[in-house]
């Protein structure tokens, strides 16, 4: 594996990617409260207008030109909305500008035009390109879907769903004849959701799978960079409580154990960004090993920040399990990113393949 790193862009300096996070968690600290945060998750309502809000920060762009935002400032924002326990639908949305960035059909092109001025919001299944075997498959005949997949992010509140297939990306409206679509509760919130369809209409696009798989793996480290601000927060929790909580007359932070567990989580936390923030630098310069880069990046932060996650968890107390508590929501959090599509397991396999070569 090289280590070179082929610059074929300037970039985004430290600077404007500072600015830009104080631009997100200010408009999250404004219209996405913690004590709110669990009613507005249930209302399609206040995330289409939470959605709205991002569109006028051209947050709803990123991924559509490379030049002003890279998957490392993609990562950056779902860090941001990890923290503030946010469903925003950017997942879907960076999914399509990657995709379509390229294209050239009229109908992909306005379906971009509603995503940016923030009417539209799209819910994205990898399909094929999961790497979760229970995730589902679908069919493409002319121009009709059939099949089912599982593991939906968004789907309840979403105005279109992106679907990868073999031959390329379907797209459809949520409302589509066919379709039918249930929640399945699970940790993530609001849930997933499983979408069947039986010849629903749908606009074909063909993209090359090596394209596909890019996109896939760009949305597996979005996730990570969600898990990992959701860690952070309750790192922040736990540190928080650990310098007011008494217990046998003195405060918890003062205990060695609970220092101990505490500086292992900073040791991981920094640890899984490190190697989140060079995978997706790997990227945005070109490097031709960037999916190695991802792979170790995924590999390491899964049992990372899941590590954290139940340390902070048991340092919190009972609090960690108060739903009126923000904690809850991001112990979830961190668990439902972190094994979707494959996770670790996934991630360390890829790994083998690339040093050793695939099974035969």
């Amino acid at each position: 594996m090289s280590s070179s790193r082929p610059h074929t862009s300037e970039g985004v300096s430290d600077t404007e990617r500072s600015l830009l996070r104080e631009s997100v968690r200010g408009l999250l600290a404004a219209r996405w409260q913690p004590e709110r945060a669990v009613e507005q998750s249930a209302s399609t309502q206040a995330i289409a207008a939470l959605w709205r809000d991002m569109a006028e920060q051209g947050l709803a762009s990123l991924g559509s030109d490379a030049g002003e935002a890279g998957l490392r400032e993609i990562v950056l924002v779902f860090e941001e909305l990890g923290r503030a326990s946010c469903p925003a639908p950017l997942l879907g949305a960076v999914a399509a500008n990657l995709v379509f960035a390229a294209q050239q059909s009229n109908a992909a092109r306005a379906m971009l035009e509603d995503l940016h001025q923030g009417n539209a919001m799209v819910a994205l299944a990898l399909g094929a390109f999961d790497g979760d075997p229970s995730a589902g498959r679908v069919v493409m005949r002319r121009d009709t879907l059939s099949g089912k997949v599982s593991f939906v992010e968004g789907a309840q509140a979403a105005t279109h769903v992106l679907i990868f297939t073999n031959t390329g990306v379907a797209v459809f409206a949520s409302d589509a004849p066919g379709l039918t679509m249930q929640a399945t509760p699970g940790l993530a919130v609001p849930p997933f959701s499983e979408i069947t369809f039986e010849n629903t209409p749908a606009m074909q696009l063909s993209v090359e799978s090596e394209i596909l798989a890019d996109v896939a793996l760009a949305a597996r480290l979005a996730c990570a960079g969600r898990a990992l601000g959701a860690a952070e927060r309750a790192f922040e929790l736990a540190v928080d409580h650990a310098k007011i909580r008494k217990q046998f007359g003195q405060l918890i932070g003062q205990f060695q154990a609970v220092q101990h567990k505490l500086a292992n989580c900073l040791i991981s936390l920094d640890g899984a960004r490190l190697t989140l923030e060079a995978a997706a630098e790997a990227r945005d310069n070109g490097n031709p090993d960037w999916r190695i880069f991802a792979a170790s990046a995924l590999a390491f932060a899964g049992p990372a920040l899941r590590a954290v996650s139940i340390e902070t968890h048991r340092a919190l107390g009972a609090i960690g399990y108060a739903e009126e508590h923000e904690a809850p929501r991001h112990f979830r959090r961190v668990h439902a990113d972190l094994v979707r599509f494959g996770g670790a397991p996934r991630a360390r396999a890829e790994l083998a393949d690339a040093l050793l070569g695939p099974v035969q």
